[in-house]
């Protein structure tokens, strides 16, 4: 008998899922070995006795995948278009004297609207996941004239007898 062995590096759980799909028919033959079951599908032996558990406890369903529950979020979907619509304002409308948002201004205006307080490294994943990038603004004056500027270049490099470039 050819047993064709399953062994990808990385599995996600859909593809776990399927593997313990594709036992099925394998785990309720009686004449499999555990060891042998292990080595087809690239798991340990104890997995394996645990999937035959299961399987005679609750039946094909136990070998599906179960929801990723993971830890529920801090904010609500509401609080968090709120949140993205106050972003996209500007932050002197809340106090703030500049124009430009950081993660500390964020965290204050969630912390005081929703009373929820977010760790700053957090809250900068969340905003990313959100869609936010960071920005950095151009490090030059608004009332910069740039026709000025090389006018006062070129005055000072004649004051000075330098040839211009």
């Amino acid at each position: 008998m050819t047993v064709s062995f399953w062994r990808p590096s990385h599995l996600t759980r859909a593809q776990q899922e399927e593997r313990r799909l594709a036992a099925h028919s394998a785990l309720t033959d009686p004449g499999r070995t555990t060891d042998d079951l292990a080595q087809q599908f690239g798991v340990a032996e104890v997995t394996i006795r645990a999937w035959r558990a299961r399987l005679r406890r609750d039946g094909e369903d136990a070998l599906r995948a179960s929801r990723a529950t993971g830890r529920p979020q801090h904010l609500t979907a509401a609080q968090q278009d709120e949140i993205g619509a106050v972003i996209d304002g500007d932050p002197r409308s809340h106090g703030f004297e500049t124009s430009g948002w950081t993660i500390p201004k964020i965290r204050h205006v969630i912390g005081v609207t929703s009373g929820v307080w977010l760790d700053r490294a957090h809250l900068s994943r969340i905003l990313r996941r959100w869609g936010f990038t960071y920005q950095r603004p151009a490090l030059r004056a608004v009332e910069r004239h740039d026709d000025d500027i090389a006018t006062w270049v070129r005055v000072q490099r004649e004051a000075l007898g330098k040839k211009s470039r």
